[in-house]
Formats: structure tokens, sequence, C-alpha cells
């Protein structure tokens, strides 16, 4: 059998062993306080991407600011920007999870929520605002060599009407029935914003429509090239396309808004919002909502449209769908909403 030899402690070898035990003792009683205060690096990381439209638009530009404000004051959020055919698919993107966070118009978020026009039969009721954030205005534009004055005359032009089933070909359509223009003789082109001013210049197009907050840079670009008008509607038209939608409303595009452009426009727009999924972390859109609200000057510098976010009541009344939880609750705290 093995015996275990014992082995006699020195004075100097019991001072070493007894120091030992003190420094495993502060060790571990490091390690807990590292493990009570988490360090704000292990935090976890936000990565979302938001859903814009195209380029030469409002929205891309407009999703730009958004993402920069929100990633430049919070290190756990990187906001990513993509570009779409605008609200319908930002609507779809924002349903099957590809994008976090997209802006919709108004009237697209209301068909959506309710399930009617192009959300027929598939409604997307999950569909929540964090806020409004601009208004996308109807605008017609032509060269001034083809002497038109009045969205009516378009008839039997060829005419860009914006991307295939964007909210831009939309309103278009609506408003184009509203002057009882004959579609049957007139070209309607499914042109991006950027296209479009290209085939004005080469003459392929007569005339392009926007619809997006102002000013939109493909039309102050294509004003900057060769002279240009903004087409007016009539009184009456303008009745019937605010009858047409309860989310239209009369607008105006002041004068020098474009370059050669001297008189003020009237015209109809809608509230374009930041729209998320009603599935997404209440905490996390809470802290949105702060840091949009809180950056709303800087938000305001970044883009001319984004002007009205001067009033905090414009950005979470009378819009057209629910507010996410998250949101609703920074708002009710601000003041902003009235509790039942």
């Amino acid at each position: 059998m093995k015996i275990k030899k014992l082995v006699k402690l020195t004075p100097m070898m019991l001072l070493t062993f007894l120091l030992g035990l003190s420094g495993c003792s502060g060790s571990t009683s490091a390690d807990a306080r590292v493990n009570d205060h988490p360090n704000e690096a292990d935090e976890e990381l936000h990565v979302l991407t938001i859903g814009t439209a195209d380029s030469g638009g409002t929205m891309y530009p407009v999703g730009s600011a958004i993402a920069s404000v929100l990633s430049g004051h919070d290190e756990q959020l990187k906001v990513n920007l993509s570009a779409s055919n605008g609200s319908y698919t930002n609507v779809e993107n924002i349903k099957n999870g590809q994008f976090d966070m997209g802006l919709v118009s108004g009237d697209v978020a209301f068909s959506a929520y309710q399930g009617t026009d192009e959300f027929s039969g598939h409604p997307v009721e999950s569909l929540r605002a964090i806020g409004a954030v601009y208004s996308s205005l109807s605008t017609w534009m032509a060269p001034e060599s083809e002497h038109i004055s009045y969205v009516h005359e378009l008839a039997g032009h060829h005419i860009a009407v914006g991307p295939e089933g964007s909210t831009t070909e939309l309103s278009a359509r609506t408003a184009l029935r509203a002057a009882g223009l004959n579609i049957a003789n007139t070209a309607l082109e499914n042109y991006s914003f950027s296209a479009s001013v290209d085939s004005v210049l080469n003459g392929k197009l007569d005339a392009v429509h926007s619809f997006a907050g102002i000013p939109v840079h493909s039309l102050t670009d294509l004003a900057s090239q060769t002279p240009c008008r903004l087409l007016e509607y009539t009184d009456e038209e303008m009745q019937k396309i605010l009858a047409a939608s309860p989310f239209y409303v009369r607008a105006t595009v002041p004068a020098g808004t474009y370059p050669g452009q001297t008189e003020t426009l009237k015209t109809f727009g809608i509230k374009c919002l930041l729209c998320v999924d009603a599935s997404m972390d209440e905490q996390l859109v809470y802290t949105i909502t702060k840091i949009l609200d809180e950056s709303r000057e800087e938000l305001i510098s970044a883009h001319p449209s984004l002007s009205n976010l001067s009033d905090p009541e414009y950005i979470c009344s009378q819009l057209p769908i629910a507010l996410h939880p998250g949101a609703e609750k920074y708002y009710t705290e601000q003041g902003l909403l009235k509790t039942e």
C-alpha cells in the first residue's frame, strides 16, 4: 500500500500560502463586481435596415438622414439603408422581415392595415407607426417648350408616373382620373425619378410626376438643365382628388422651390410615416422614437422636406394607423398624446 508523505511547513512557506489565499479571494471579489455591472460594450448591438425608395426622390435622402442620426446617437444601433420601389415594397418587406423599418405613404399604410386596394385579401394588421416624418406633395413638371400649364393638358403626351406600384404612380393615376384625362391615348410610363430626367431631356418624355417631399432632387436637376414649368390643377380637379382619399390634404409648393419657379403652386399631399412591425421590441422602438425626437433640428437641417418636424404634434397626430406601443409610450410621457 502506498503511503502519502507528510511535509512540514516552515514559517516562510506558511506565509506564502496565506498570501496566495488572499490573492485568490481578491480576484473572486473583483470578478463578482464585473458580473454585477456588465460593461456597456457587452450590450446587444441592433443592426437594422430601413427601406426607402428610388435614390432620385425624397424617401432615400430622408431615410439616409434617419439612419445617420440613429447610428450616430447610440452605439448599440447600426442602421443600414436600402433602396426599393417605395411604400408598397417597404410594407411587404417589413411584413416578411427583410426590413426592420420603412418609409410608407399614409394611404398605403392605411390600405395595408385594412387589407384594401393592393392589399385586398392579405392585410398587414401588424403594421405600426413610429410617427410621421414629412409630407409627399404631387408635383408635375414639363419643359416650357411643351407649352403646357395644366395637368389636364397632358392628354395624348408621354408622361412618367413613377415606378410601378409606387405611391407616385397611384397618386398620378388618381389625379389624371380627376382631371378627366383619357388614359387610353396617353402614354403612362413607369420611370424612376432619375431616369425620368434623362428621358425628358432627350425628348422621350413630355412631363414627369413626383409624389415626394420637396424639393425633389431629380426635379431640381431637370429644371436646372432646361426651362420648366410646374403644372396646375383646377379647383374642380382638386376637389375631386381630395374626395378620392381621406388622407389627401391641400398643400403648396412655395415659389422658389425649383429653378425658375416664380409662383406658389397649389397641389395636394399626404403624410409619410416611419413604420415598423408590431413585433419589434418595445424598448427598442422607445429608444428610436426618443432619439429622433431629440434630434429634430439635426434632421431638419439634413433635408428641407423634414421641416414639419418642428411641430411635435405633426409627428404623432392624425395618423392612418396605430402607433407602436414603444412610440406611444414616449409620446405620452412627453405630453403629446392624451391618455384616457
